[in-house]
């Protein structure tokens, strides 16, 4: 089984481009979201882990009133989808 290590976003520029980062392995990336989507591997880190995306420092908050599970769980889904879980996404590990 591959271990899951969960990057954090450390910073975004005026210009959309968010840079998100693993505390655990050490990858790092540039990502910028659609319309104008684009992923730039900085450094690659553990290679055979799964990264997954987390804006918040509390990965298990609950979420806000009236906001459902799909809700909830649709940002997490697009970060897989586009790369950023490459286990679980339908573009290959970079």
């Amino acid at each position: 089984m591959r271990a899951t290590h969960q990057m954090r976003m450390v910073r975004a520029a005026e210009s959309g481009v968010e840079e998100w980062a693993c505390p655990i392995c050490g990858r790092r990336m540039l990502l910028h979201w659609p319309p104008h989507y684009s992923k730039r591997i900085l450094e690659p880190g553990d290679e055979s882990a799964s990264h997954v995306g987390s804006c918040t420092d509390l990965p298990d908050e609950d979420p806000a009133p009236g906001t459902t599970a799909a809700d909830a769980e649709a940002p997490r889904r697009w970060l897989r989808e586009t790369g950023v879980d490459p286990a679980v996404g339908p573009s290959a590990p970079v």
